[in-house]
Formats: C-alpha cells, sequence, structure tokens
C-alpha cells in the first residue's frame, strides 16, 4: 500500500476510498476511467466509492459528459479526518473507562492503574465525585502540578486541603480556594511521627524502590494513592471503606497539628488568625 494511502486509512477512509482519493488529487481532474486506470479499484467499485468520497465532501463532481471529478483540498480533507477520529477516541475511551469502572467498583474495592494518562482520567473521576472535602497528601510538588488542574476545578465550592511533609511546599503557587498546610509532628499513630519516617521516605522492598508521590482522600469514600516503583509511576485506588475511613481521620488529624501556610501580605479572617499559629508565609501565586 502506497504510503499516502496508508496514511488515510489509519485516519479513517477505507483502502479503496484512499486510493480513489490519492488518485483523484494526483490527476487533479479526471473522469471515472482515468481514476480507475491509475488508483487501480476494480471499475464496477468506482462509481459507489466516488459516490462515496461525494457525500463525504471529499471530491466535487462537475457536470458533463462524462462526468469529471475533482478532490477538495487534502489539509481540509485530513482535518476532517482528524476531528472524527478525535471524537472517536473520546467517546470510545468514555464508554470503555465507564464500563471498567463499573466492573471494579463491583468486583474489587482495590485496583491498580498506570501511566499517567490513565491516572489523570481516573483521579478527574474520583474529584468529580467529591460532595464535602478533598484531602491531598503531596510528597512531590511536580506531580501536584501535573494533575492539579481537576483540583482547582471544584476549589470554589468544595473544601480542599493539601498537606506537605516540612519544607515540601517550596517554591509552590498558592491557589485561591485551597488551603495549604506544612506538617508538624504526629507521634501517636502506633508510636512513630508516621508522616516523616515513613510517608516521605523511600520504600525498599526485594530490590524495588518505592515513593509515594501524592495522597487524594475524596471525602472518606475514595482514595487514591500515586506512588513511583523504580521511576514508573502508578496508582492504587480504594474504596474499601475500612480503609478509606481510617485513611481521612489520619490525615484529618496530621492537619491539624500542621502550620497552615499563609500567603504574604493576606489578610486572615477573625477566626482564622484566633485558631491558626506558626504560620509559615510564602508569596502568593499571580496565577487564578
Amino acid at each position: 500500500m502506497d504510503q499516502p494511502v496508508e496514511h488515510l486509512v489509519q485516519l479513517g477512509l477505507k483502502e479503496y476510498e484512499a486510493k480513489i482519493y490519492v488518485a483523484v488529487v494526483g490527476l487533479g481532474e479526471a473522469n471515472v476511467r482515468s481514476i480507475h486506470e491509475v488508483s487501480g479499484v476494480p471499475r464496477p467499485r468506482v462509481y459507489d466509492v466516488l459516490n462515496a468520497l461525494d457525500a463525504k465532501g471529499f471530491i466535487e463532481i462537475r457536470q458533463g459528459s462524462p462526468l469529471m471529478y475533482h478532490a477538495v483540498r487534502p489539509d481540509i480533507v485530513v482535518a476532517f479526518l482528524k476531528k472524527d477520529l478525535d471524537t472517536a477516541a473520546f467517546e470510545g475511551v468514555k464508554t470503555l473507562e465507564a464500563l471498567s469502572v463499573n466492573v471494579r467498583q463491583n468486583y474489587s474495592p482495590i485496583w491498580y492503574v498506570h501511566s499517567d494518562w490513565t491516572i489523570q482520567r481516573n483521579l478527574e473521576r474520583l474529584v468529580e465525585g467529591v460532595t464535602r472535602s478533598l484531602i491531598v497528601l503531596c510528597f512531590n510538588a511536580e506531580t501536584l502540578e501535573k494533575f492539579q488542574d481537576p483540583i482547582l476545578s471544584i476549589a470554589k465550592d468544595r473544601e480542599i486541603r493539601i498537606l506537605f511533609p516540612k519544607g515540601g511546599a517550596e517554591g509552590v503557587f498558592i491557589r485561591s480556594g485551597i488551603r495549604y498546610f506544612e506538617a508538624g509532628q504526629v507521634r501517636d499513630f502506633f508510636g512513630e511521627n508516621i508522616f516523616e519516617k515513613i510517608f516521605s521516605v523511600p520504600i525498599n522492598r526485594e530490590g524495588a524502590i518505592f515513593r509515594l508521590e501524592c495522597i487524594l482522600i475524596a471525602d472518606d469514600q475514595e482514595s487514591m494513592l500515586i506512588y513511583n516503583q523504580d521511576g514508573n509511576r502508578m496508582a492504587v485506588i480504594i474504596t474499601l471503606p475500612f480503609i478509606t475511613c481510617v485513611q481521612s481521620r489520619l490525615f484529618s488529624e496530621m492537619i491539624e497539628h500542621a502550620h497552615e501556610i499563609i500567603p504574604e501580605g493576606e489578610n486572615l479572617s477573625e477566626g482564622r488568625n484566633m485558631t491558626m499559629k506558626n504560620t509559615t508565609k510564602i508569596h502568593k501565586s499571580t496565577e487564578s
């Protein structure tokens, strides 16, 4: 198959449609006989294919005897095919994800996802389901920046709290509608400072290195743990209530012991002034 024909087939045209369109482009304007000879498409099929291309708006017909065919500009045709392909891909993904999510929720309260693209889609779904509050534990500011758009989209009407390890918020942009915290000391959970000693450090298991990047808790219903294993980003999604309820309580307690990060120059409400101490000040982003 010639390369131009192959490309058009990849964009969604049938093989005979692609061959005839390429032939008409090369001929400039031609009758059925010439198109048949150049394209190699059997003559009885040429008429049907030309009618199909005409219906799609990819060729124009000049009346006469014989009929003459002229190709619509390739950039217009390719743009149209690409738009159709993108739409089909988007709708296909939505349908497949809905099926996949339903199956996982029916049969497993814990599942794994791979690749940034899949993590992004599942994170969007998790965030869309937030009814009250979202807690984010952030151990990698670059990861938060990469996946933050869905979080920002609900910041106006949902409570969002983001907790960093000590020093982890350096250089982070403060976004309107979101509260930021830096971890304090939580030593009454298994007798350990769980944030600093367990969450914030790499863990070696049988030669594999695991690093936490973010944990998100949607209400106390669902959590998403984004981590890195030997350089590959993955995520675990949990809907098991025994786990999510404990996570929500633990992380809320961490925030109670944390220092709130206050943008420099921002005036706090009286209530916030009364309850918050030892605040850390960093510059507020000019971005919305």
